[in-house]
């Protein structure tokens, strides 16, 4: 039975067909000796979200093959720069840790301003909507995979993925587990009734994002979901992940980059990955495994 099924208010929704490619190559790292040596593997997807329309994305594995009842998995959803090489290794974090990590590429479904500006609509409204729609549909895929615990879906997003997963997390009812929620916009309180319990994170340095943090936990509180808001003191944006490579996005950080200070601040991100760590395997029912080596990062 999938967790869709045991809940009759998402079981009547959509069902679009799904498909994945083969792996791309032989290693996360691309390096065919590092898979022989145990690392994640990370194939491409496609996942169909309707008449004519599909969504990219990537799936990351751990190495080996997967437990009795499967693995547990994540579903990462990027900032607005979509799949970096930074989200790419936060799928790599989990996939070294025994989970399965889909990274669905929400900006792939057309042309990609224009599902950056639908993206963004329903971030900002707090009301979920198409794109929201098109990522539980991925969502859905992920459980129905062979290898994955159906049981044991969780989601995770950094800013603009932030909102969404909190977004999705409402959506998905108890198809969702636990939502990591990461410098992101709250949803109004309507979409977060039902949601997953969620744990989020702010940085204080964050001139546009560290107010939410007080936001989402009224928000949390009035739709009745458990939750753990934390404002870092000393953070800024983006500081679980490396920021985007400036020179991909110049005119970006030069306009918001001043009011965002994004970058790691490495005492400050090991805690709140650990919260995460924590958070999840709290509410999927697996046991803590030790955290990776920072070079996996």
């Amino acid at each position: 039975m999938s967790a869709d099924s045991r809940n009759p208010t998402r079981s009547a929704e959509a069902t679009s067909s799904v498909m994945a490619s083969a792996p791309t190559g032989p290693a996360v790292n691309g390096d065919a000796s590092a898979q022989a040596a145990g690392s994640p593997r990370r194939s491409r997807t496609t996942v169909d979200v309707g008449p004519g329309r599909a969504m990219a994305g990537e799936l990351t594995l751990p190495a080996g093959g997967p437990p009795p009842g499967g693995w547990p998995a994540v579903v990462v959803l990027s900032e607005a720069f979509g799949v970096t090489q930074e989200i790419r290794e936060v799928a790599s974090r989990f996939a070294d840790r025994g989970w399965a990590a889909l990274t669905p590429d929400f900006l792939s479904t057309g042309p990609s301003y224009v599902c950056l500006v639908r993206a963004m609509r329903e971030a900002v409204s707090g009301r979920p909507g198409p794109v929201v729609t098109d990522l539980d549909t991925a969502r859905r895929w992920l459980a129905d995979r062979p290898e994955v615990d159906e049981r044991r879906i969780t989601v995770i997003g950094f800013c603009l993925g932030g909102g969404l997963a909190m977004l999705l997390g409402g959506r998905a009812g108890i198809g969702v587990r636990a939502v990591s929620a990461n410098y992101g916009e709250p949803p109004r309180v309507e979409a977060l009734r039902g949601c997953a319990p969620v744990l989020a994170a702010y940085g204080s340095r964050d001139r546009m994002f560290a107010r939410k943090g007080p936001l989402l936990r009224e928000r949390l509180a009035a739709a009745g979901v458990p939750g753990e808001v934390t404002v870092y003191p000393t953070a800024g944006h983006s500081f679980l992940t490396e920021p985007p490579s400036k020179r991909r996005h110049q005119l970006a950080m030069l306009m918001v980059g001043p009011l965002l200070r994004p970058g790691q601040e490495p005492h400050a991100a090991a805690e709140a990955w650990e919260r995460i760590w924590t958070w999840f395997d709290e509410h999927t029912g697996t046991e803590p495994d030790p955290a990776p080596a920072a070079g996996n990062a």
